[in-house]
């Protein structure tokens, strides 16, 4: 059975958030090329690789659509060239031929700085987002802290709390998406909390936080009928 939820702490990070394999591969890598146990070109295409993926992850967002139709379009590209070097035509053999040049050559020293340096703005990142970035859920609100401060708060009443995943790359470094707070009718979004790590587990938290005290059909009337009159 599971435990009785009180309340949900979660934070929201900046993008700064994603570049943590950066970080840690820096300091991986370092001995296995220091002591050539692993080729320094397998380092550098896989540093490649995951460089490139952080720098797509904060610098645009893939949607789900937008996800479906690449991954779409890359298996279509593999059948079609499976099929046409088959029939005899390898026209994806330059691609390769260009890319076995590159060999790119992975540094430890290099490596290691960088993940030195993004180490500090990285640590000062966390902190500040725990202290100015706080969200905390319970069964009567939800308040957003800054600074130790509630700045913003939101009655239970009759609010939708959802979640979101704008980003492919997000979800798949981080887990991370939005929660957003919104009305009755779910029209009018009071809060969107984004780049919030782990999601899954946090959305389960806060289902189950939810589901304990039930919002019956009064609360929702009068919840709407206060909103009403603010808007008067």
């Amino acid at each position: 059975m599971a435990r009785e939820v009180h309340e949900v702490v979660f934070y929201s990070y900046p993008k700064l958030l994603f570049a943590w394999p950066l970080i840690v591969l820096g300091v991986l890598f370092y001995p296995l090329a220091h002591w050539e146990l692993v080729s320094e070109v397998t380092l550098g295409w896989i540093y490649v690789i995951v460089l490139t993926t952080v720098i797509l992850t904060m610098g645009i967002d893939v949607n789900r659509e937008a996800a479906v139709f690449w991954i779409i379009t890359l298996i279509a590209i593999a059948f079609g060239s499976a099929w046409l070097q088959a029939k005899g035509y390898d026209f994806a053999r330059p691609l390769t031929a260009a890319l076995s040049y590159i060999e790119p050559r992975y540094s430890p020293g290099a490596g290691l700085a960088v993940s030195v340096f993004l180490a500090v703005p990285y640590a000062v990142m966390l902190f500040w987002a725990r202290v100015n970035d706080k969200w905390r859920f319970t069964h009567n609100e939800f308040e957003h802290y800054s600074l130790g401060k509630v700045d913003k708060s939101f009655a239970r009443g009759a609010k939708t709390v959802r979640t979101a995943y704008p980003d492919l790359f997000e979800f798949i470094l981080a887990l991370a998406g939005e929660v957003i707070i919104a009305d009755s009718r779910g029209d009018k979004v009071l809060a969107r909390i984004p780049h919030v790590p782990f999601l899954p587990f946090v959305r389960s938290k806060i289902q189950r936080l939810l589901e304990v005290k039930a919002v019956t059909a009064d609360w929702v009337e009068a919840e709407e009928e206060e909103e009403g009159e603010q808007d008067l």
